[in-house]
């Protein structure tokens, strides 16, 4: 039998099923407000899973009592939220106090080790953008918070209203002719030329070749924009719970 593994986000719900520690297959996404989409997804599997593992904030309690409700009707399986711990996943915790570190965070730490990523500079490009840089051994050597694509846009034009609000494009030009380019370039180059600076940081304050490891919902948009390679793993997070055996 298979489990379920849940990452509830600031604004979606990312799942899939996995089995041996290993994610099988694609990932699926659902928005916070469509529910009955995801519990319509879960209904058609083939089977129940065996156990249901998962990762939320602390805004996320509503999301989290529905989902309950619904696997204890439908499956008599209650779910099992995760929580940082100093030590787990094969990472040990840098912060003294391992609970004000996110889980996703550890998370992702977990399921780059998992994966034989490690020595890593992991970087999660959400509503906010992390990044730790975790060791070949898996010790956590701390990190950092900055504003996501959609947070700064958010900002802004909260302060000054008159700005229009952007799509994020495949590409746009570095200069450019008019407001909402303008705007879009300083988002994403600006945010790209920020991550490769405290790459390059990282790197030059350890020995070891730290690999560049992506995830988050703006992990592909954010990595067409920077002049270096880097791994993708869009499900980085549910690897990592996943890994958890």
């Amino acid at each position: 039998m298979n489990d379920l593994v849940v990452d509830i986000g600031n604004s979606r719900i990312k799942w899939a099923l996995a089995a041996s520690g290993r994610v099988i297959g694609s990932s699926r996404a659902v928005a916070h407000d469509n529910l009955e989409l995801l519990f319509a997804e879960w209904s058609r599997l083939s089977a129940p899973p065996q156990a249901l593992r998962g990762v939320s904030g602390p805004a996320s309690a509503r999301t989290q009592a529905a989902i309950a409700q619904w696997t204890t009707t439908h499956w008599d399986l209650a779910p099992h939220w995760l929580e940082t711990p100093a030590t787990g996943g094969g990472v040990q915790v840098a912060y003294p106090t391992p609970t004000q570190l996110g889980t996703d965070r550890w998370l992702a730490m977990v399921g780059a080790k998992a994966a034989g990523k490690a020595p890593a500079c992991i970087i999660d490009c959400g509503s906010a953008i992390t990044l730790d840089v975790l060791d070949a051994h898996g010790q956590h050597q701390g990190g950092l918070i900055l504003p996501g694509l959609a947070a700064q846009q958010a900002g802004l034009t909260g302060l000054a209203p008159g700005l229009p609000c952007v799509d994020w494009p495949k590409s746009t030009p570095f200069l450019a002719n008019n407001t909402p380019d303008a705007l879009a370039s300083g988002y994403l180059h600006g945010t790209a030329m920020a991550l490769q600076g405290l790459l390059q940081r990282c790197a030059a304050n350890t020995p070891e070749a730290l690999t560049a490891v992506l995830t988050g919902g703006d992990a592909i948009l954010i990595s067409r924009y920077l002049d270096r390679s880097v791994t993708l793993r869009p499900d980085l997070v549910l690897e990592g719970i996943a890994a958890l055996q």
